[in-house]
C-alpha cells in the first residue's frame, strides 16, 4: 500500500530505494520484516540532528513512522542498528497517544495489540502501543499480546492490570521460549497467529493461566 510522503520524513531514505546490499536494507531483511512494509521504513543517517534531540553522539537509525487513521505522520520511532542505547527513541510531532498502525487497522473485526511496532508487522490487523497506556486504545474486539517474559515483574503487573480490566490477553505456552514475535519469526516458529488465538484468555481463566505462567 502506497504511503504518502510526509514533511516530517524529508531527509530520510526509504528502505525500498536502497540497494539490496546496503547495510540498512540488509538489517531490515535480517529481521525478516515483510517487504510490503519497506516503502514506509526509513534510513535516517543522522538521527539526533534530524530529531532535534541534543546528544553528544550521532549515528544512523531505522525510522518507523506512526500514522493516524488518515495516514498523517504524528510520531516516529528510531531503532538502533547496532548496540547503541537506548535501542528505541520515539519522538512525537503531535500530542497523540503513541499507537502504531492506526492507518491500516480494521476496527470492525478483532484486532491485536503488541508492544513494538516491528512485532505488529507480523500479525494480521495489529496495533502497537510503543509505551502508550493501554487505556488509550480505541474500543473494539481486542487481544493484548505482551512480550513473553514471565520473569519480568513489570510485565506481570501489567498483565494483572489488564486481566482486572477484563481485557483478553495472550499467555504464552511453555513451548514458546522467545521474548517477542520478531524473535519467534527469526527462530522459525510457525503459525504464530494461531498460537496467539489458541492461548488467549480472560477473566478467571486468565488469572489461573497467569499464576502458572509466572512460575510462582
Amino acid at each position: 500500500k502506497f504511503k504518502k510522503r510526509d514533511p516530517h520524513l524529508e531527509d530520510l531514505i526509504s528502505i525500498n530505494t536502497l540497494n539490496v546490499d546496503h547495510p540498512a536494507r540488509q538489517f531490515v531483511s535480517s529481521r525478516k520484516i515483510p517487504e510490503e512494509f519497506y516503502s514506509d521504513l526509513y534510513l535516517c543517517p543522522k538521527f539526533f540532528k534530524w530529531s532535534k534531540i541534543q546528544s553528544q553522539q550521532e549515528h544512523p537509525r531505522l525510522v518507523i513512522p506512526f500514522r493516524d487513521e488518515a495516514g498523517e505522520v504524528f510520531a516516529a520511532q528510531g531503532r538502533a542498528f547496532g548496540k547503541e542505547t537506548p535501542k528505541y527513541l520515539t519522538i512525537k510531532f503531535d500530542d497523540k497517544p503513541k499507537i502504531f498502525g492506526l492507518d491500516r487497522i480494521d476496527f470492525s473485526r478483532r484486532f491485536y495489540v503488541v508492544e513494538g511496532p516491528i512485532d505488529s508487522l507480523f500479525l494480521d490487523n495489529c496495533l502497537a502501543v510503543a509505551g502508550a497506556d493501554f487505556r488509550s486504545l480505541p474500543p473494539g474486539d481486542t487481544t493484548i499480546v505482551l512480550d513473553n517474559e514471565p520473569r519480568s515483574r513489570e510485565i506481570i503487573k501489567q498483565m494483572e492490570r489488564l486481566v482486572h480490566q477484563n481485557y483478553e490477553l495472550v499467555i504464552w505456552p511453555d513451548t514458546i521460549t522467545q521474548k517477542d514475535i520478531n524473535d519467534m519469526v527469526l527462530a522459525g516458529q510457525q503459525n504464530i497467529q494461531i498460537t496467539i488465538d489458541n492461548n488467549t484468555f480472560s477473566g478467571l481463566e486468565a488469572k489461573m493461566k497467569l499464576a502458572a505462567w509466572k512460575r510462582i
